[in-house]
């Protein structure tokens, strides 16, 4: 039986009120935290896209109360090991959105050293950087339908390391470039998990999408995803 609610009460226009956050809309080269980014009170954070978080190293986006994190900018820490664009707190939730860039890289370029027409060297210098990472537990819808850029040996793109309640949707690009990186990697999704876009794994031991737990929502694979050892491909 389909049931509907009547009224007759007259109709009026209320105007919904915005959601409270913090935008960041210029250059900072200090990390940030959505417990203390509104003098020192929590609030959701966004990046717009004139905005950017450049630290020189360690985390540079920390979620660590229950509000949202949107990056319409650029998230970026460079030639620092164990760095991470976003990390969300286990236990925490509000939702990640990004649109815009989260770049984790290195000034290490690879080269010929023995003059024979390949580049030799390891894929990387610098380990231990993720894009976006859940630390546990977190609450929350994660999107990326921007890009995430990784250079790192034991690195990640995106790394949900707990239970994620909500959906996962990945529309963008991740890429990752080092031994032993995953560019994508969930663990228990109560939600749906969409991977679209590109998904790449560059490096030896290498892997574009891993998937650790159980998803109760449908997967859907749509996207360019591929992980390779090799530098190149020569027919």
């Amino acid at each position: 039986m389909r049931r509907f609610l009547l009224t007759t009460t007259c109709l009026f226009a209320v105007a919904a009120p915005a959601h409270a956050q913090t935008v960041i809309d210029t250059k900072r080269t200090d990390p940030v935290r959505t417990a203390t980014i509104k003098a020192g009170t929590p609030d959701a954070i966004r990046i717009a896209a004139a905005g950017s978080v450049v630290p020189t190293a360690g985390t540079a986006v920390t979620i660590d109360s229950a509000n949202a994190v949107v990056n319409e900018g650029t998230i970026q820490v460079s030639n620092a090991d164990n760095a991470t664009g976003i990390l969300a707190n286990a236990g925490t939730g509000g939702g990640i959105t990004n649109s815009g860039k989260i770049i984790l890289d290195e000034t290490y370029v690879a080269t010929d050293t023995d003059k024979d027409g390949d580049v030799d060297g390891p894929f990387a210098a610098g380990t231990g950087r993720t894009g976006i990472r859940t630390a546990g537990a977190y609450a929350g819808a994660i999107v990326n339908s921007g890009s995430v850029t990784v250079q790192g040996n034991n690195s990640a793109g995106i790394w949900l390391g707990g239970p994620l309640t909500g959906a996962f949707t990945h529309d963008g690009t991740t890429s990752v470039t080092g031994d032993g990186s995953t560019a994508v990697r969930v663990a228990d999704v109560t939600g749906n998990v969409r991977l679209a876009g590109t998904i790449a794994a560059v490096g030896r031991g290498a892997v574009a999408a891993r998937v650790d737990g159980d998803i109760a929502g449908a997967l859907v694979v749509q996207g360019a995803i591929g992980a390779t050892g090799y530098r190149s491909a020569q027919a």
